[in-house]
């Protein structure tokens, strides 16, 4: 008996094999899409953490400073405390290197690491200077510098070469002293190691520190990350390096799980093909299902026959696919690190990480979701009567109110996913906002049946033509296989849609706050990749050279810095509020005189918060907000809510002087110009870059800043495009399928309509318009899922995820493109099986057995 059951699974896979191969693939692609967005997440949150413990892998304390960093006396009381083994400061900035004026795109930023390089560090890699290097004294006084290979390798350098790169505005040379071997594991390979002198003179912190990277006696650490809070001066933190870590993974929260719910659409889509795919098999094999229950074969084996063939299937899926993810790695990391150094924080996108837990999770996930997909038409085969069996070869077993009743639990999922919104985040996820998409694709799947059953009677009423009337009434004859085919299309075509959407509204409002906010002229900020990656900065005297260029009506200057608040990093922005007040680049919220509250808050402890920062903190008007600063801890109040779409962690916008008397920084980040009336941009442009030279500006007009944004907008979403054109070709992989399978299944139907008549040419047609009422109707009911499905990303979702207020832009343009692709693609998947349909040999196909 278990002979007969292992040989009813290869008799299966054996003669649907075209059907086999192509739920393979697309199990594949599924796992794959969920492995590589995987190693992409672990490798950018990696990246980080290597920068963080990149000087000592033994680090369990770290002081961190704030701003401008805190005075490096502080190192020698440290360093007395007692269970302090080790203390080493770093100054930890960034360089561009490649960058060319005007633009924006190109260079590499650098994590540069000052650190003493004499000293061996306490790192098990030893120190990162340890080779062949110039001279001591090149690597002390020389400015040198220590790279990694892939460095030396992409610009051309070697020991004895000369890095030119860009410290914020001004131009350093630094020279090679030494080049990491790729072997030395836990280094990212963008941190370039200079001597800490050569660090606080390149970036202008003589006397200050960034950071002092302790080693501790593991047992007397507690009691020395107190101590260490004693002695430290304001502004800066005491805290483990696995903390600093964490407050990125929080940073990334949002992001990563959008990325992961985007690679759960292409396996439920996988499991839809799965589930197709077994339940054709046991239509196809109920002969020898009735023949193996007359010889005593049980229901509890019959189940777990089919319940191993969709195992089968998921486990042949799953290795193909940890192939197919592998090389998806390399795009993904490499657009997940470049989005998150457009908008989060700067890391390098470094080598994958391979992490051995990503790769059993996505090859069990993908097992695991094909066994569950299997259950239902297993249990199917399991109920089905013996003799029922033996003599309904071939035909589905239908259900009188299956469309209506299916309906009906649909409407059920509706209701449900509407009731389960009104649900608050869970630790800043929105797991309600998930829930209630997932019961938005789980109602309109159940839909699908009674949209087919209509669209089948209509079919057969009102079409003239033999062959698509055939087709109509073939819709309807296998409603639960179709069902599913039009349903994962469905799917796929609906989360585009719906993401499309979300993009278009998002772009549109973007776009509509660009035009108020960036209303300057002419924008200066240091040459370099315009990104979260960059924090290069101005010194003072480059404002106020500008402020008195001949054709400068007056200018914006803005500071931004990171600081942690309530366990996470959010921005710390400065602008003079007085300048504001005289040309307001703000959407203030609720505020009826901005004028009036700008000209009472200048000079004051008072803040504005962004809208994502008070959805993310819960803060609201009128609160307060403590905050660490080299002056000490400071209370703010909260006195406007305003509008912002640049930074996802939020802002709290603080008055410029209030901030370099508090904060002892007077640096700026970006300045914006205002022209005097009727003056030439061009000119005034050349005049601006001429009057601070030697130092190296990139300046932008509003029209080219605004390019930009868009720019920036599009790349950062172009994984997700890509993703979701994986997710559109796995469904269509479903309609080959379930196409194929119906026409090997209609071979007798197909014989007899050809002895009645039925030309070749007509049974072609007939599979194709079968395949186009599968697009068609998949594109209708995609698009109006992911209608529902937009309105939950952007009300839901969004809002507790990120706290943009975004409004609701429809492109129509792209929904009737959806539709028309939709349709064309399924033909386009229909052409394989009609060509087999018209080749079917009439005398085989109705000879009797």
């Amino acid at each position: 008996m278990g002979l007969l059951l292992r040989g009813l699974i290869a008799g299966t896979l054996r003669d649907g094999r075209l059907r086999t191969v192509v739920t393979i693939v697309a199990v594949a692609l599924a796992v794959a899409i969920a492995l590589a967005i995987d190693l992409a997440n672990t490798t950018a949150v990696a990246s980080f953490s290597s920068s963080v413990n990149v000087v000592a892998s033994r680090v369990n304390m770290q002081v961190l400073g704030v701003g401008r960093g805190f005075n490096e006396r502080a190192l020698l009381r440290l360093m007395l405390l007692p269970g302090v083994v080790s203390a080493s400061p770093v100054i930890e900035d960034n360089i561009v290197v490649g960058a060319r004026r005007g633009q924006p795109q190109e260079g590499e930023v650098l994590r540069v690491l000052g650190v003493d390089l004499l000293q061996p560090l306490p790192r098990d890699a030893g120190n990162p200077s340890a080779g062949r290097v110039v001279s001591a004294d090149v690597l002390v006084n020389g400015r040198g510098a220590v790279i990694s290979e892939r460095v030396a390798r992409g610009w051309g350098l070697q020991i004895g070469s000369h890095l030119e790169a860009l410290a914020g505005a001004r131009p350093v040379s630094l020279t090679v002293a030494a080049i990491l071997s790729p072997n030395v594991v836990g280094i990212d390979s963008s941190v370039v190691f200079v001597d800490i002198a050569t660090a606080q003179d390149v970036f202008e912190k003589v006397g200050l520190l960034d950071r002092i990277d302790c080693v501790v006696d593991p047992s007397r650490l507690a009691e020395t990350l107190v101590a260490a809070r004693a002695v430290i001066p304001p502004g800066a933190r005491v805290l483990e390096p696995k903390v600093r870590t964490g407050e990125i993974r929080r940073m990334l929260q949002s992001f990563q799980l959008n990325l992961d719910a985007l690679s759960a659409i292409a396996l439920v889509v996988g499991m839809y093909l799965i589930f197709n795919t077994v339940a054709i098999a046991v239509v196809q094999r109920r002969p020898e299902i009735g023949t193996l229950r007359a010889l005593g074969a049980t229901r509890r084996q019959i189940f777990a026959v089919f319940l191993i063939e969709g195992g089968a299937l998921g486990l042949a899926g799953s290795i193909l696919g940890l192939a197919l993810g592998a090389l998806l790695a390399q795009f993904s990391v490499t657009a997940v690190a470049k989005t998150v150094q457009t908008l989060y924080v700067g890391i390098g996108a470094g080598s994958i990480v391979w992490d051995p837990f990503a790769i059993a999770k996505a090859f069990v996930l993908g097992i695991a979701l094909a066994v569950i997909a299997a259950i239902v038409p297993a249990i199917e085969a399991a109920r089905i009567p013996p003799a029922y069996t033996m003599r309904s070869a071939g035909f589905e077993r239908r259900s009188a109110h299956f469309g209506r009743n299916a309906a009906l639990a649909g409407a059920g999922a509706f209701i449900v996913a509407w009731l389960v919104t009104a649900g608050p985040p869970i630790d800043g996820i929105p797991v309600f906002g998930y829930l209630s998409g997932i019961m938005i694709i789980a109602g309109g799947s159940l839909c699908i049946p009674l949209l087919i059953t209509q669209a089948s009677t209509l079919g057969r009423r009102f079409l003239r033509d033999a062959p698509a009337q055939l087709a109509a009434g073939n819709l309807g004859a296998a409603l639960r296989r179709e069902s599913v085919a039009v349903a994962a299309l469905a799917i796929a075509i609906a989360m585009m849609t719906s993401v499309a959407i979300l993009i278009g509204s998002f772009r549109t409002t973007v776009v509509t706050w660009a035009d108020e906010v960036l209303s300057a002229d002419l924008f200066v900020r240091p040459v370099g990749p315009s990104d979260a990656s960059a924090e290069a900065r101005f010194s003072p005297r480059v404002l106020t050279t500008i402020a008195h260029v001949p054709g400068v009506a007056y200018v914006h200057a803005l500071r931004t810095i990171t600081i942690p608040f309530r366990g996470r990093l959010t921005e710390l922005d400065a602008i003079d509020f007085a300048q504001l007040e005289r040309r307001n680049t703000i959407q203030f919220l609720g505020v009826p005189d901005v004028q009036a509250l700008l000209r009472t808050t200048a000079g004051t402890r008072t803040v504005f918060v962004s809208e994502p920062f008070a959805s993310r903190f819960g803060v609201r008007r009128g609160d307060a907000l403590s905050l660490d600063t080299p002056s000490g801890t400071i209370t703010f109040h909260v006195a406007a809510i305003f509008n912002d779409y640049s930074s996802e962690s939020g802002i709290i916008l603080l008055d410029g002087s209030t901030f370099r008397r508090i904060f002892h920084d007077d640096t700026v980040d970006s300045i914006a110009i205002w022209a005097v009336p009727h003056a030439n941009l061009a000119d005034l442009r050349t005049r601006v870059i001429r009057s601070i030279l030697p130092l190296r500006i990139d300046m932008a007009t509003n029209q080219e800043l605004h390019a930009l944004v868009v720019q920036i907008f599009n790349r950062t979403f172009a994984i997700t495009y890509a993703l979701y054109l994986i997710s559109v070709a796995i469904a269509l992989l479903g309609v080959v399928s379930t196409l194929f399978a119906l026409v090997l299944e209609r071979r007798r139907e197909i014989g007899i309509l050809r002895y009645l008549g039925l030309r070749t040419r007509d049974i072609r047609r007939m599979v194709l318009v079968e395949a186009g009422f599968v697009g068609a109707l998949g594109g209708i009911a995609g698009i109006a899922l992911g209608f529902l499905l937009a309105l939950l990303l952007i009300f839901v979702i969004n809002r507790q995820a990120f706290g943009w207020l975004i409004e609701l832009h429809i492109p129509w343009e792209f929904l009737g493109a959806s539709f028309v692709v939709a349709v064309i693609a399924a033909l386009v998947a229909g052409i394989y099986p009609a060509g087999v349909a018209a080749r079917i040999r009439t005398a085989e196909a109705i000879r009797t057995e």
